[in-house]
């Protein structure tokens, strides 16, 4: 990202971005590589960015006696630092100069966004990432709706739980848990958010896809299998309906 944009970013954004830009970094990498940030913020920051589910730890690659942790980005922590790019005050880009910054999207942005894209999509196993140049060239404006969709998402984020209610049930019903108990849900919940943010991705993500305007032949089995997979998770979330017409359908024994 541009350096007149980091330089008003909030410590949190400028690491997020920074792991996302050059790969994943241990807390010692970052504290060399960005200089402006001392120890002990980087790890505030570090650790604030994991609880929330930005970040993840995951081992080094390589064969070592005491293996390095890396911090990378999850897919929440993906979809934030994509809404990082759309132009906002706060980063130094005034309204009046959005239109200088679409002019030179193309040219001077996409191609790092769409490197990234590849990227988080072999790390993350997400195929419309995966299939990122694919859609370039099948649909021209695709990287500025996915910014859009990350920024939808990062101001509206999905519930952790696809059915709120009865997950607010279950938790009242349950007895009061130990410390290591709380520590399991917290991780769970983490779980719940990655999911979530993945579901409401796809399917903001095939909306924009019905309404763009295809060049030539849209033809991919493998976008086609994750709308399949999608529309059959859809149906199972109908079951309480489901279930609710055939409880009030019965009819008592005469």
């Amino acid at each position: 990202m541009p350096a007149k944009e980091t330089e008003k970013l909030p410590k949190t954004a400028l690491i997020l971005g920074h792991i996302a830009e050059h790969g994943p970094k241990t807390e010692y990498d970052l504290y060399m590589e960005l200089p402006r940030l001392s120890h002990g913020t980087i790890h505030f920051c570090l650790k604030k960015l994991t609880d929330k589910g930005g970040l993840t730890l995951i081992p080094s690659k390589k064969r070592e006696k005491r293996p390095k942790k890396l911090y990378n980005l999850t897919f929440v922590g993906t979809v934030t630092y994509l809404a990082s790019f759309l132009p906002r005050p706060e980063i130094g880009i005034a309204e009046s100069e959005e239109a200088e910054y679409w002019e030179n999207f193309d040219e001077d942005i996409q191609s790092e966004i769409i490197g990234f894209l590849e990227k988080q999509g072999r790390l993350q196993d997400y195929v419309p990432f995966q299939e990122i140049r694919w859609l370039c060239n099948h649909y021209n404006r695709i990287v500025r709706g996915i910014l859009i969709i990350a920024d939808t998402i990062c101001h509206d984020p999905p519930s952790p739980y696809k059915k709120p209610l009865v997950a607010a049930l279950s938790h009242a019903m349950r007895e009061e848990r130990s410390g290591k108990e709380e520590g399991r849900t917290r991780d769970e919940l983490i779980r719940r958010e990655e999911d979530a943010f993945r579901d409401e991705f796809t399917d903001l993500f095939f909306q924009i896809i019905v309404f763009m305007k295809p060049v030539g032949k849209t033809s991919n089995h493998r976008l086609r299998e994750l709308a399949e997979e999608r529309l059959e998770e859809k149906r199972h979330e109908t079951i309480e309906l489901e279930h609710a017409i055939k409880l009030f359908s019965k009819r008592s024994d005469p």
